[in-house]
């Protein structure tokens, strides 16, 4: 089936989103199991009970696995919207800590339409050429899902952080590309929603402790193996985003759901 593109404000609209609505936007930290042991995903797991977020978005279907293997979302959940690059989910590939994390890619794109049979697969190609409409195969779905659910649409990601915040946060004026996840959380900020919530992102500063994270083991990508997320070498700026997101934090632009005090004591405890 060809998917002719349409605006970001259109996905938006698509899953009715509105202004005051209490969202929740889980993004692809969720990678890295060793940031979420057990007392942790418990204390997350209530936090989203009592936050009751009226739509649900997720980064992916392959961290959306990651969401309800750990416990973190509950099986009855449902998502509102995944948002996946459009190649990756074309591909089947994702540049991940450990890939056989993630083994039956097409399976969980069904099971969440078990989960939620009006769920939204909102593909996007963020940067390069972003032709008018793309391609998707009806197979990489359940037989009853309504297709009108798969959209495709593009967004800028480059960004300054001054331009973002008002304050350079010590990365000056340079623009820079976002990471995807970062990238639609930006577009959620500039679009005016009053009641953004996040979980899954490094939203702690740039000097949060790395001695905890693991190690990336994805192929022989000389960018990524062997390296820790804020020592990547993509064209993504890790530390200024988790800066951004921080002082977001702070400013009560967004919530970030999670607590690094909780999460130290969970690390030492578990």
């Amino acid at each position: 089936m060809k998917i002719k593109k349409c605006s970001k404000e259109d996905i938006f609209k698509y899953i009715d989103l509105q202004e005051n609505d209490v969202i929740l936007y889980l993004g692809g930290r969720i990678d890295d199991d060793n940031l979420y042991p057990p007392k942790y995903i418990k204390y997350l797991k209530a936090k989203i009970k009592r936050l009751k977020p009226t739509k649900i978005i997720c980064h992916n279907h392959w961290y959306a696995k990651k969401y309800y293997e750990s416990g973190i979302l509950t099986k009855h959940t449902k998502i509102d919207m995944v948002l996946t690059y459009y190649h990756y989910f074309k591909g089947g590939e994702l540049q991940t800590i450990n890939p056989t994390d993630y083994d039956g890619h097409h399976n969980w794109i069904k099971m969440l339409i078990d989960k939620n049979p009006n769920i939204v697969y909102a593909m996007y190609i963020s940067e390069g050429n972003k032709p008018p409409l793309v391609k998707a195969d009806d197979g990489w779905f359940r037989e009853d899902y309504d297709l009108n659910n798969v959209k495709y649409f593009s967004f800028d990601r480059t960004y300054s952080p001054q331009g973002l915040t008002g304050e350079d946060l010590g990365h000056g004026v340079r623009t820079r590309n976002a990471s995807d996840g970062f990238g639609v959380v930006t577009n959620l900020v500039k679009a005016g929603f009053k009641n953004i919530n996040i979980l899954g992102f490094s939203a702690f500063g740039s000097d949060e402790d790395m001695s905890y994270h693991t190690t990336y083991n994805c192929g022989g990508d000389s960018r990524f193996v062997g390296r820790k997320y804020f020592d990547l070498e993509d064209s993504v700026d890790q530390r200024a985003e988790a800066d951004i997101l921080q002082y977001w934090a702070h400013t009560k632009k967004i919530k970030n759901l999670e607590s690094y005090e909780k999460l130290i004591y969970s690390l030492k405890d578990k």
